[in-house]
């Protein structure tokens, strides 16, 4: 389900050169000279494998497998961002026991670089399993986004063909009785209806999140900071559909961005996302509490004009406590 459906036929031939330890067992480029591939399928199964397993697995090297997995260690917050240099650059120098020069390199103390030492032996494996014995439970996404050039992106949604499904051809013989022709043809007309259906809803999802995803590039490449007032409304307007139809359409579904990660769809609308996120880098940034009218003048110093009214109802909304509020006591 992760892979775009133009590049499956690479996943299973990629999936064969992984190793016991889940490497590849050759370069993306010489999988695909070797099967006759284009490169950017085998990029694209390669990709896919990576969301879906553990860290580190599809890397090529035993040093490539670690820092991926000291990459998710430093994302979570359980190390520090040096760690990931200690890891991709400097476990010659553990190994060697020179720990002066592995702390003058990455300019941390004796203390930091042993309890790095400590998350490297607990934490990091040379290996990854490819062979789960529960498989992780995931959300299945109803919009797939990929990377398709610097900060823009193409939209799939599954369709019947997405799925393999097609009214199968009957036999002669079938189609020479009248009798069966006469029992299948409700069937038959059944069949093609749910494909229709299931063809209708993709086309209007794909031209829907279309349209969103484009006016949304820079929120999705970079994150709330970037996202643009878009409403429902505004996008049935430019398509000629009806905004129920938009709603309906948006309503409960997920989206696959590009990392992987699972989004829903109507995350994409909205007038105030980019003011919310700002007020909460703003909130966060300062010193102290600050009253809603500072807040306000703040926000305007960045582009977003709002009243002292909507400052206090953002504030609220995100948890942000204003000059002048304390915390219930406990």
């Amino acid at each position: 389900m992760e892979i775009r459906s133009a590049c499956r036929v690479a996943l299973p031939l990629v999936l064969a050169h992984l190793t016991d330890r889940g490497l590849l067992d050759a370069e993306p480029e010489e999988i695909a000279a070797l099967h006759g591939l284009d490169i950017d399928a085998v990029a694209e199964a390669l990709r896919a494998i990576r969301v879906v397993g553990p860290p580190g697995i599809g890397e090529t090297t035993i040093i490539g497998l670690l820092t991926a997995q000291a990459e998710v260690l430093r994302d979570t917050g359980a190390a520090p961002a040096w760690f990931v240099t200690l890891v991709q650059d400097h476990l010659g120098l553990l190994a060697e026991e020179n720990h002066a020069a592995a702390t003058a390199a990455l300019g941390v103390t004796e203390a930091d670089l042993t309890h790095a030492t400590e998350l490297i032996r607990s934490r990091l494996r040379p290996f990854v399993s490819i062979r789960p014995s529960r498989p992780a439970l995931r959300q299945q996404p109803d919009v797939f986004l990929y990377p398709d050039g610097p900060n823009t992106f193409r939209v799939e949604v599954p369709n019947s063909a997405w799925f393999g499904l097609r009214v199968t051809a009957l036999a002669p013989e079938i189609v020479a009785d009248a009798e069966a022709r006469s029992w299948l043809a409700p069937h038959d007309v059944a069949a093609r209806r749910l494909l229709h259906q299931i063809d209708a809803r993709a086309d209007v999802l794909t031209r829907v999140a279309g349209v969103a995803v484009d006016r949304q590039r820079a929120f999705i490449a970079h994150g709330p900071m970037d996202h643009v007032p878009l409403t429902r409304t505004a996008i049935a307007k430019e398509l000629g559909l009806h905004p129920s139809t938009v709603s309906r359409a948006v309503r409960g579904k997920r989206l696959r961005l590009p990392d992987g990660h699972v989004a829903g769809l109507a995350d994409l609308f909205g007038k105030s996302v980019a003011a919310h996120a700002q007020l909460a880098a703003l909130a966060s940034d300062s010193d102290g509490l600050r009253t809603d009218r500072e807040l306000r003048e703040l926000l305007a110093g960045t582009g977003f004009e709002v009243t002292r009214r909507t400052v206090a109802k953002y504030r609220s909304q995100l948890g942000i406590a204003a000059q002048g509020h304390r915390s219930p006591r406990t």
